[in-house]
């Protein structure tokens, strides 16, 4: 019976040095991969840091930039406003010019009458004259006839 406890405890020593063994193993392939996380870590923040060195050369371009097209724009809107203020002032214009011809219509619809006497009238005039240059003409040529 002392011989069975032996021989459980050598085969208890036995299982507990191999799973030593395969816990090792384990424990070392865990190792390693840990060292290459650190590595790829230290490897990453050397980039990260290349990365937000040339990030911030960007962010402080733009920024120039940014500050360059505001004074520029800033330059060119009185130029805007001045052409809002043409165009108010053609807008003002284009307003009058169009009361003065309302006005001017109905001036000369309220005279119609007056200007169609005044037509006729010139028209009057002009056939009368004609008349005098038609009877001064065979004036004119009755002397000569006589002569």
């Amino acid at each position: 019976m002392i011989v069975i406890l032996y021989i459980a405890a050598l085969i208890a020593a036995i299982g507990l040095f191999v799973i030593a063994i395969y816990l090792s193993k384990t424990l070392k392939s865990t190792s390693k991969t840990l060292d290459e996380v650190a590595s790829t870590v230290d490897k990453m923040a050397t980039e990260l840091q290349g990365i937000s060195g040339e990030t911030q050369k960007l962010l402080d371009k733009t920024n120039d930039l940014l500050e360059d097209v505001n004074g520029k724009v800033a330059k060119v809107d009185p130029v805007f406003d001045a052409i809002g203020d043409v165009g108010t002032s053609l807008l003002g214009l284009s307003q009058s010019v169009r009361e003065l011809a309302t006005l001017a219509t109905n001036k000369v619809s309220a005279n119609d009458k007056k200007i169609a006497q005044a037509v006729s009238f010139s028209h009057s005039i002009l056939a009368f004259k004609d008349k005098l240059k038609a009877s001064k003409a065979a004036k004119e040529a009755a002397k000569e006839s006589i002569q």
